[in-house]
């Protein structure tokens, strides 16, 4: 298997097909189209004999927990292919996103998880913050909400600690 990490205004088309048919067999309400509410900065692709398996989209912004500003990786659309699950697969994709993380000096890195397994064993933790973040549907802004999410899950990198104060995501909810 082979992992390329590519900015997302370098992925050609034929690849945006593949990224497309992977995440909506992952997730079967996923529109048709490779993002889900915004275009990630980059991705993290991962290949098996010309077959794409896995892929990630990393957003990399600032947060703002509490009155404490960080920087963020944020985790977008982790999804294995069916076939190539159970072979730690979105482990090694975690392990790279941290690697790329501290090299970046990235205080945090967060995410939402509508399984939260994988990411519970390789050191991310449940936080039960209120959310702030822009409403985006089908490419229309709809307004500013603030209340909890599902499962939002961090993983500190720096010095920096998690509060318990609502997290101002600064922009859409990836």
């Amino acid at each position: 298997m082979k992992t390329e990490t590519k900015l997302e205004h370098e992925i050609d088309s034929s690849t945006h097909v593949k990224i497309q048919e992977l995440l909506g067999s992952s997730f079967p309400q996923y529109p048709s189209r490779t993002y889900y509410k915004q275009l990630p900065h980059l991705r993290h692709l991962v290949w098996d004999h010309g077959a794409l398996v896995a892929q990630v989209g990393i957003d990399h912004r600032m947060i703002k927990n509490g009155d404490t500003p960080l920087r963020i990786f944020g985790i977008i659309d982790l999804c294995v292919a069916t076939s190539t699950r159970s072979r730690g697969i979105a482990s090694h994709l975690l392990v790279e996103i941290e690697a790329a993380a501290r090299s970046s000096e990235v205080d945090a890195i967060l995410l939402f998880a509508d399984d939260p397994r994988v990411y519970l064993a390789n050191g991310y933790q449940s936080v039960a913050n209120r959310a702030k973040w822009l409403m985006i549907n089908d490419h229309e802004t709809l307004g500013i909400a603030e209340k909890p999410v599902g499962e939002m899950m961090v993983k500190m990198l720096s010095g920096a600690s998690w509060g318990e104060d609502v997290v101002d995501l600064l922009g859409y909810l990836f």
